[in-house]
């Protein structure tokens, strides 16, 4: 019995020792970018989908928008159509956005159907946002975004990461020399792998299995002895907003039911993170909440220790790191 308790003992001392000088590190953001944003006393200001509470999301104006507030990281996602161009839209789907019963895939660039009046929000209740406001009311291709913005980070989520559209878009990457300042990901992890086999030196954000992966070795003791296969944590903060939405869109008590329990669940994993964000950074890995809104939900990311936050309120967002001295670029 005494040997079990000391070799107990033991085991968790050499993890204590390893989780707070680690050794498994990693150097995959080697641009002076990303260099700069690591060492700076400063948040990293995401803008998602370019701020779509602000601007019609996924549009040129939305990416300017953020792009003039002078946001680190532009947050976009990516699909591709019939004619094989790489068009930015988050839903692969065209229902929410055009009012079309089809896929980006059905449709040659040229063809892509019209935006609606009014686009309903993800994450937010009952909103709304107006398409008259919109100067660039249509998707625009990635090859204009990399062109515009030379010189802004960005985020990509491939939504139909098959072979071939990760070979186009990595295609696009090199085209533009744009593998330093991209970070790029996928739903699932074999997916993530694909993405790996393309191109093993464009940064991967985590997926949801890499993320729960890392809290179980985390709350196990076993996470500075592992290697983690991605790049960037971007977790889920599961707001207020975030979760009213999940409910209004249950479709039956039970999955009301599993969203209450996931949203506590969520709330006992911010809870603990402080130190696993630690560990991350040590370990050269960002870390970014999504998607926050309001000063509360900041306060709450912050004191959770992330290193990036995300939001679809980039003006808001600015004017609280500013308040707080956390703002980058002042």
């Amino acid at each position: 019995m005494n040997y079990l308790f000391y070799g107990f003992i033991g085991y968790w001392a050499l993890s204590l020792t390893f989780f707070v000088f680690p050794y498994k590190k990693k150097n995959v953001f080697k641009h002076q970018k990303y260099q700069k944003y690591r060492q700076r006393k400063s948040i990293i200001h995401i803008s998602h989908r370019g701020g779509c509470r602000e601007n019609l999301e996924n549009t040129m104006q939305a990416f300017q928008h953020a792009y003039d507030l002078g946001t680190d990281c532009l947050e976009m996602d990516l699909c591709m159509t019939k004619d094989k161009k790489i068009v930015v839209l988050h839903d692969s789907s065209l229902l929410r956005m055009c009012g079309v019963e089809a896929h980006v895939k059905e449709y040659n660039y040229a063809d892509l159907p019209k935006f609606l009046e009014r686009v309903r929000l993800d994450f937010a209740p009952n909103d709304y946002i107006s398409t008259s406001t919109c100067k660039t009311p249509y998707m625009p291709l990635f090859e204009d975004v990399l062109k515009k913005f030379p010189d802004v980070l960005i985020n990509v989520e491939i939504k139909t990461p098959d072979p071939e559209v990760v070979q186009v878009v990595n295609d696009l990457i090199l085209k533009y020399q744009r593998q330093d300042t991209i970070i790029w990901g996928a739903r699932f992890q074999k997916q993530n792998e694909l993405l790996k086999s393309i191109n093993p030196s464009i940064p991967r954000f985590f997926t949801v299995e890499g993320i729960l992966r890392v809290y179980l070795l985390y709350m196990t003791g076993l996470l500075p002895f592992f290697d983690i296969p991605d790049d960037s944590m971007q977790a889920p903060l599961y707001t207020d907003d975030f979760y009213l939405w999940k409910l209004q869109v249950a479709n039956s008590t039970s999955e009301k039911f599993q969203q209450m329990l996931f949203h506590n669940f969520i709330w006992f994993l911010g809870l603990m993170s402080k130190p696993l964000f630690y560990h991350l950074h040590k370990r050269g890995i960002f870390v970014y909440y999504w998607v926050l809104n309001n000063e509360k939900e900041y306060e709450r990311a912050l004191k959770a220790g992330c290193h990036g936050i995300m939001t679809d309120c980039p003006t808001v967002l600015k004017q609280y790191l500013i308040k707080n001295k956390l703002y980058g670029k002042q």
